[in-house]
Parts: structure tokens; C-alpha cells; sequence
């Protein structure tokens, strides 16, 4: 018995067209993706992104973020402010011009600085200072300790230290530097009081609780003993020029 061919001219089999394993196309890539079938390799990508991961993401990015900022703007604590001051490297004998090599430099805090210290450049501005007492080594150098433009005293010269209660000295004060004249009052009420003039104010010590105050002068040697002489009875005191008439 003959077989009937297909009208495509294949022949066909016990179940005509639609016979098992008698169609030989190849399934196109949208059916084999319908069917399941090996996707490609981007779609796999994609899905191996969980949320787990983006979470993680998430978070790294948010402390990456964070620790720049920080570093950014806080902002950490300053230093305390120091200052550079004078300070004496080697003793210094009343009557001895400073020069730069008597004192060095210590950086301190500007809280821990003594009151009056001066700085190495106000010192070095000082022109002409000289010692007014015995400085020890290691010293802060201060105003009160150096004589204003005064020099060592010479042969002709002598330093008398004088002992001033207030009413003896002027009510302005005194400086270093000054010029005064130095009144001698004699015991005798029929004596007359003597002046002497060229007299210099050479050094001072702050004022004791009463007021009294120790002024160390500069004046000729040869009245300096006279001079001692009244001063160890009181009989002294000191007027500025052109307070005197």
C-alpha cells in the first residue's frame, strides 16, 4: 500500500505534521528563554544582585561619607598661645650695661608669663640699660630691673641709697632717669638748708606698705659723703627741677 506525500513534500508520519522528532528547525533564543533555557549573561548579573548586598552598599557609602565630613569639618583644638621672653644667662652686677649677649630666649605660655616680663625685642630696644641691682642668672628681665637712659657711674661719680618716707620725695613720683635736686636740712633751725643739683635718680624698689620707698642716686663723689651722712638721719629730701624756687 502506497504512502501519500505532504503537501510541503515531505512525508509525513503515523500522526502526519505534528509526528515526534519529524520537525528539524532549531527553537529561536525567545523560545528557548520562554522554555527556561541558559539566559544570557547580563540577566544572570542582574540577579545576582540581592538586596542584601545594595543594603551593604548603602551603608558603606554612608561611613565613607561620614568619616570625610568629619575629617573636613571638625575641627581639633588649638594650641594654647606661648610668647617668647627675656631671660638672663648670666649674673648681672648693679651698674652693668645689658648687652645681647647677657640674655637668651624661653618660649612660655602666655598664662604662665611673669607680670612685666619683656619680650627679647623690647629689650633689644632698650638702648643704654644698665642694671639696677644685682640680677641673677635666669632672671626674667622686667622694667623695674634695668635704670632708664643711665650710664655706669665714672671715677667722678658715686651712688648714695637713700631711705624716703612719703613727704620726701615728690608727689608725682619718680623715675628712672630723672633729674632732681636733693635738699640737705641741718639740725639747727638756724642753719640753712643746702641743694644740690646734677643729681640723677639711678634706680627705685616699689613702695613699702607705708608708702616709703628706696631711691638709689647718682651724684659727684665728692658729696656723696655729706650726702650719706644726712640721708642716715633723715634729713634729706628730693624735689623735681623746677619745683624748687
Amino acid at each position: 500500500m502506497s504512502h501519500t506525500n505532504g503537501i510541503d513534500g515531505h512525508s509525513g508520519g503515523r500522526f502526519g505534521a505534528a509526528t515526534p522528532g519529524a520537525r528539524t528547525e532549531r527553537a529561536r533564543i525567545d523560545e528557548l528563554v520562554a522554555m527556561g533555557g541558559p539566559r544570557p549573561a547580563a540577566t544572570r548579573r542582574r540577579r545576582s544582585i540581592t538586596p542584601w548586598r545594595v543594603a551593604a552598599l548603602i551603608a558603606a557609602i554612608i561611613v565613607a561619607g561620614g568619616t570625610y565630613a568629619l575629617g573636613r569639618y571638625v575641627v581639633a583644638p588649638k594650641p594654647p598661645p606661648v610668647v617668647n621672653v627675656a631671660v638672663t644667662t648670666t649674673g648681672l652686677p648693679e651698674g652693668k650695661k645689658l648687652t645681647g649677649d647677657d640674655y637668651g630666649v624661653v618660649t612660655l605660655r602666655r598664662s604662665s608669663v611673669p607680670t612685666g616680663a619683656l619680650s627679647p625685642q623690647e629689650v633689644a630696644n632698650l638702648s643704654d640699660r644698665i642694671a639696677k641691682f644685682s640680677i641673677p642668672r635666669g632672671t626674667f628681665l622686667t622694667p623695674d630691673l634695668l635704670s632708664g637712659a643711665t650710664t655706669k657711674p665714672d671715677s667722678n661719680q658715686a651712688l648714695v641709697g637713700l631711705a624716703l618716707k612719703p613727704g620726701q620725695m615728690p608727689a608725682g613720683g619718680l623715675t628712672v632717669g630723672q633729674q632732681v635736686l636733693v635738699i640737705l636740712i641741718p639740725d639747727s633751725a638756724q642753719g640753712n638748708p643746702v641743694v644740690l643739683r646734677d643729681v640723677t635718680i639711678y634706680g627705685l624698689l616699689p613702695p613699702d606698705t607705708s608708702g616709703g620707698e628706696q631711691v638709689t642716686i647718682l651724684v659727684r663723689r665728692d658729696r656723696a659723703s655729706a650726702l650719706a651722712n644726712y640721708a642716715a638721719h633723715g634729713q634729706v629730701s628730693l624735689v623735681a627741677v623746677g619745683e624748687h624756687s
